[in-house]
Order: C-alpha cells, then sequence, then structure tokens
C-alpha cells in the first residue's frame, strides 16, 4: 500500500459485505435465498445470533450452535494463519 486511502478501500472492502450479510442490520428471514445461504456461511451471522440471543433473548440458532461455529472459524483461521506465516518465512 502506497497510503492509507488505498488500505482503507482494502479494509472496507473486506469488512462491509460479511457485516451485511450477518442479519446484524436487517432480518435475514425476509431476504432472498442466495442472501440467506450467503450468510449462512458467514461466522459473522453466528455471533450476531448469539448477541441477539444474550440481549434480546431471541435467536435464529441455539447458543452452542453459534458458539460451536465460532470456535470451529477461529481454530481453522488461526492454523490457517500459522501455515501462511511458516510459508513467509521460508
Amino acid at each position: 500500500m502506497e497510503d492509507m486511502h488505498g488500505f482503507q478501500l482494502v479494509i472496507n472492502f473486506l469488512v462491509f459485505p460479511p457485516f451485511f450479510l450477518s442479519g446484524a442490520l436487517f432480518p435475514l428471514s425476509g431476504a432472498p435465498v442466495p442472501i440467506r445461504v450467503a450468510s449462512l456461511l458467514n461466522p459473522l451471522t453466528y455471533g450476531v445470533d448469539a448477541l441477539r440471543l444474550l440481549f434480546l433473548g431471541t435467536s435464529s440458532f441455539s447458543l452452542a450452535f453459534d458458539l460451536a461455529v465460532l470456535s470451529t472459524f477461529f481454530v481453522a483461521t488461526t492454523f490457517a494463519a500459522a501455515e501462511l506465516f511458516k510459508r513467509i518465512e521460508n
């Protein structure tokens, strides 16, 4: 990156689509099927769902399922990052 504007553009490109597909801004129950399917692949959806359960008492999934998905994503991305760092160092 040559300047901060380029970095901000990349971050916005990576952060906003998952945020919009997480169900934080609008209920996913009324969304078209392709958007609902994409949201199920988004780990942020399960974080939003867990917070919705804790704060509002309603959710689409159980808290255990939300935490299991988030934990699995955390472990998978941690191992992937460690492997990528090993490759970069070599």
